[in-house]
């Protein structure tokens, strides 16, 4: 097969990626259902992000993402569902513009495994986190493997809501304890992310 053609397939399959993540349908019932705030959201995120960043190296790809998420706006799962614990898919939060800890780490998560970053190395972790009152929070966060087998800490990168910064673990005291890590794509699948993964097809907005 000649390399233009090569070539050709490679594009093909890249936009059809970020298609399936975000295409104009979804943007204009975004619009509709939400404002036209929630449209731009939506745009930025194939401009912004998935079509600036398909070249970059990995390290740019988590900081942009990362920070480009952490703009949206903090509210607890009763105030926004009236539920007291819900993982709302990519297009409810970006679509409502507010959401929880939860939500920031499945966005980032879904954005940059379109981005083709290895989702073997990315894990949403269940932590127990210190606020600046010295308060004890659970809270969730999205890590990566720096290796394919972290052996320290320093290999753990924390993509996190509550800090801008990308950190290593061993520079994040606030975080105090790792409940659990988990990743439905590449391990046990549990009710909850079963549920995602359903609603994350549909493109649940």
């Amino acid at each position: 097969m000649h390399l233009h053609k090569l070539f050709f397939i490679f594009i093909l399959f890249v936009s059809l990626s970020h298609a399936q993540l975000i295409d104009t349908a979804l943007v204009k019932k975004a619009e509709k259902k939400y404002n036209s705030f929630a449209k731009n959201r939506f745009i930025d995120i194939n401009t912004t992000l998935l079509e600036a960043l398909k070249d970059a190296k990995t390290i740019k790809k988590l900081n942009v993402v990362n920070t480009w998420v952490n703009q949206i706006r903090y509210a607890s799962d009763k105030k926004v569902y009236n539920k007291s614990d819900y993982w709302a898919t990519l297009y409810q939060f970006v679509g409502k513009g507010k959401g929880d800890c939860e939500d920031y780490t499945i966005t980032k998560y879904y954005i940059l495994k379109n981005l083709g970053v290895d989702i073997h190395r990315m894990k949403f972790a269940y932590v127990i986190y210190k606020n600046r009152k010295g308060k004890k929070i659970s809270h969730m966060v999205l890590v990566y493997f720096k290796l394919a087998k972290p052996k320290k800490r320093e290999d753990i990168l924390i993509l996190d809501n509550n800090n801008r910064r990308i950190l290593p673990a061993s520079k994040r005291p606030d975080i105090i304890k790792v409940i659990k890590m988990i990743n439905g794509d590449t391990g046990a699948k549990s009710k909850k992310w079963k549920k995602l993964e359903k609603n994350m097809k549909r493109k649940l907005l």
